[in-house]
């Protein structure tokens, strides 16, 4: 939300992940090609639709069809959640939120920057009537907001939130299949987090009328597995992180050390590959040519050396 694919942050993001290992390819997903116009689709359109385009935008890049990690930052993270409950083609293996708001949100998002112009609009819209026709269909924002005294209107009118999240009266069996074949689902809060509310949702937590939290292990949701999220848990594939701090305030540095290394690359993984691959010699009973042909497999043979941002 108020970023863009293109944005200088995200390109030093990506040249984290690739300075590394130069043979990573990554890529950043873009609703829209200038970076002004992707950062307006971060508040404005219909998610649904958006979801449509990432899921046709992912299976066109060749690089990835043997499958990917992914990071979705804020909003990025449920949305590409969705993306692997309603397409995961190419699969997703390992799956890192940062920030996100899976549990929906008690009030519309706060600005990052206060100077943001779409962001403003945005809140202004969206108070005029969340769940009104206009603003639940063009205010992306308005598509997680869950009104904790207005849950009846919120699973009627909401057209994004209570389907992804299997809340509906009519479970989506394949949602909950495709969530499980995730290797990891890893979710990370900021504690300080004052711009998403509340912050608990980064972990599907979300407040009631009162005021409290309710963790997910406390709801329907995980009791009775909804989305596969308590099968996940018992099998150590979901993974609950806390970064210090304010809204996606980190560093790269901790980047790096908390998610790139461990979720993207797969140091101890990524060491044996090229371990492996130096063995194979010129006077080895493999030719070059069976070399060439099998380098994917050396260099990425668990997590993948693919990665989405």
């Amino acid at each position: 939300m108020g970023d863009s694919a293109h944005s200088e942050g995200m390109m030093k993001l990506i040249a984290s992940v690739t300075s590394i290992d130069p043979n990573i390819f990554a890529h950043s997903i873009y609703l829209a090609a200038s970076e002004a116009e992707d950062q307006r689709a971060g508040f404005f359109g219909n998610v649904n639709k958006q979801i449509e385009v990432i899921c046709d935008q992912l299976k066109a890049i060749p690089e990835l069809e043997g499958g990917f990690n992914a990071v979705g930052f804020s909003q990025g993270g449920q949305f590409l959640r969705a993306y692997v409950q309603r397409c995961n083609n190419p699969p997703i293996h390992n799956l890192i939120t940062v920030g996100s708001q899976h549990g929906g949100v008690s009030d519309i998002p706060g600005c990052v920057n206060p100077a943001d112009a779409s962001c403003k609009l945005m809140r202004t819209i969206a108070r005029s009537g969340v769940y009104s026709g206009y603003v639940r269909d063009h205010i992306v924002q308005a598509q997680y907001y869950k009104d904790p005294r207005k849950l009846d209107t919120y699973l009627e009118k909401n057209i994004f939130l209570p389907d992804i999240n299997n809340e509906l009266e009519v479970k989506n069996e394949e949602y909950k299949e495709k969530l499980k074949s995730l290797n990891k689902f890893v979710m990370f809060m900021f504690m300080n987090d004052v711009t998403v509310k509340p912050k608990e949702t980064a972990w599907f937590g979300f407040q009631d009328e009162n005021g409290d939290i309710i963790e997910l292990e406390e709801q329907d949701q995980y009791k009775e597995d909804w989305l596969g999220l308590k099968t996940m848990d018992q099998a150590g594939k979901l993974e609950f992180e806390v970064m210090e701090g304010e809204h996606m305030q980190f560093s790269l540095e901790e980047f790096t050390d908390r998610i790139t290394i461990p979720y993207l690359i797969g140091t101890q993984e990524l060491e044996e590959a090229h371990l492996e691959k130096d063995k194979q010699l010129p006077g080895d009973s493999q030719s070059m040519s069976d070399q060439t042909e099998n380098d994917d497999a050396f260099e990425f043979p668990i997590l993948g050396g693919q990665t989405v941002l």
